[in-house]
């Protein structure tokens, strides 16, 4: 992950992160998120730059671990209905 700052005279300070973003084809791939942030200093929009990536590395785990319990939801689910 990288954070880039700058600062505007009418904007106040913005960030942006380069950070893996999923493809496609499902790989990832190291490209600027969309989210552009705003704050009033710059060290204030890193804070909430690295908050942001922080939190969707935490969105992402949360969504693997719920695609992972599905699959071994319906493998158990096709198991049961292959025994009857």
């Amino acid at each position: 992950m990288r954070v880039v700052t700058f600062t505007s005279a009418a904007d106040g300070a913005i960030a942006r992160i380069e950070m893996p973003m999923p493809t496609k084809g499902g790989k990832m791939k190291l490209t600027w998120s969309p989210v552009v942030i705003h704050a009033p200093t710059e060290d204030e929009a890193r804070t909430k730059a690295e908050d942001f990536y922080a939190s969707e590395l935490e969105r992402l785990s949360t969504k693997e671990q719920n695609i992972a319990a599905g699959r071994v939801k319906a493998a158990v689910s096709r198991a049961n209905g292959a025994d009857q």
